[in-house]
């Protein structure tokens, strides 16, 4: 499950996942999209897959969506930072 390039892990019907995936269209920044409902329902202990990683960044951060970046978890604000200083 652990990337390169940017994932989006969010959930459907989720304003700020959906903020974050139209302001990367508008940048034409490629990224795929990730279901954290689907991580959460399908996960049954530690793997190897970075899945616990994903769950437990969400819920530390405590909101969506969670931004995998090159294998780096970060928050949408966190994410634009990363893209204006490039």
């Amino acid at each position: 499950m652990l990337t390169s390039g940017i994932t989006v892990f969010g959930k459907p019907n989720c304003g700020l996942c959906k903020a974050a995936k139209e302001k990367l269209d508008l940048l034409k920044v490629p990224y795929t999209e990730g279901n954290v409902d689907e991580i959460l329902q399908l996960h049954t202990g530690w793997r190897k897959d970075g899945s616990v990683e994903i769950v437990a960044f969400y819920y530390a951060l405590g909101t969506l969506p969670v931004i995998q970046k090159d294998g780096e978890l970060m928050s949408y604000p966190q994410l634009m930072k990363v893209l204006k200083n490039k």
